[in-house]
């Protein structure tokens, strides 16, 4: 694995950029311009706010809201089994992980470093209410049934090796939990101001499950960090008035989108990317589209989403528009009305979105 030698927002746009000209993907500047003029200002200032991130939980702290907040992102993923959880839970990804971290809050589980680091499978399962087996009639017997496992156990693996990889980190370096991280991590210095792109670098380093980047058949290595910079985003959204010398962070605006599988795919829907017919088959039929055309689709959406927010200064309703505006704005599109039956990009096998 390689990281990036400079900044890693930088790396970001630069490996994006650099994959996607190489691809057979585009960006239709005719589609960038269509959805600026057809954008309508209010409901785009409604859908920009992140509201999801906001629940009805109390904290006795402001470590313990850090420390749950950053829990959630640290999770955030899952998008490709979106089909087989609403089939078996009745629920998305991100409400599977939201509603195991509720769980932990409220059953008062320690969402610690020992905790994570000592954290089984079943407890995963029982945690987040993810059945990873069920019983199915034999094949060939009468009246028996048998126990399999169920498409959702990668998934449920999948979390407790974040868990587990994050409580080692932890418990190896002496922090209590994750917020003790991050607290540590943005401790106010004097005569300098907090910066995003600092704080994303750091995390990075720090934790496996937040390594997200890929490297192409040609060589080329492709940075995303989406997880990590989403983190940094909603760490400035709900603390930057209470702690401003730790999280009002002065390049916030600087972030690239947090790219996941809904917004390649709401800019396929919305006519700003453009694919070859056999990569809108594989999202049209819920085919795992596999690491080299799942990397190559969120890079699209990083570097159209800068385009769309450079051309918003002269095009359409919203001038002054920001990357992480424009993010919450396409994923919470992504959710209303037919919008939601748009089949999604699958890539199951990762930890990354």
């Amino acid at each position: 694995m390689s990281l990036p030698t400079g900044d890693f927002i930088e790396a970001v746009r630069t490996s994006c950029k650099n994959v996607v000209e190489k691809s057979p993907v585009n960006i239709s500047m005719t589609g960038v311009d269509d959805f600026l003029n057809k954008l309508e200002k209010p409901y785009y200032e409604e859908l920009s706010i992140d509201t999801p991130m906001r629940m009805p939980v109390k904290f006795s702290t402001l470590a313990e809201e850090i420390n749950f907040v950053c829990v959630i992102d640290l999770l955030n993923f899952g998008s490709g089994y979106r089909v087989p959880l609403h089939e078996l839970t009745g629920r998305g990804a991100f409400d599977t992980i939201r509603f195991g971290v509720m769980s932990f809050h409220i059953g008062g589980t320690p969402m610690d470093a020992k905790t994570f680091k000592d954290i089984t499978l079943w407890e995963v399962a029982s945690t987040f209410q993810i059945p990873v087996t069920q019983e199915v009639d034999h094949e060939t017997l009468q009246f028996v049934k048998t126990v399999v496992q169920t498409p959702l156990k990668p998934f449920a693996e999948g979390i407790q090796q974040v868990l587990n990889s994050t409580g080692e980190f932890l418990v190896d370096h002496g922090y209590k939990d994750l917020a003790a991280f991050v607290l540590d991590l943005t401790r106010p210095e004097a005569n300098k101001e907090p910066r995003a792109s600092q704080l994303v670098e750091q995390l990075v380093r720090a934790l496996p499950g937040l390594q997200d980047l890929y490297t192409t058949p040609d060589g080329d290595t492709v940075y995303l960090f989406k997880k990590a910079q989403i983190m940094v985003y909603h760490l400035w959204m709900f603390f930057h008035d209470q702690e401003p010398a730790r999280f009002n962070f002065v390049d916030i605006h600087n972030l690239t989108v947090f790219s996941d599988n809904v917004l390649p795919t709401m800019l396929i829907h919305l006519g700003v990317l453009t694919m070859p017919e056999d990569w809108q088959n594989d999202l049209d039929t819920n085919t795992d589209v596999g690491p080299f055309k799942g990397t190559v689709l969120r890079a699209a959406a990083v570097t159209a989403c800068d385009v769309i927010v450079e051309h918003a200064a002269s095009v359409g309703p919203v001038p002054h528009m920001h990357t992480g505006d424009l993010d919450v704005y396409l994923w919470r599109l992504g959710k209303v009305g037919d919008y939601r039956k748009v089949p999604r990009m699958e890539w199951r096998d990762t930890v990354m979105f």
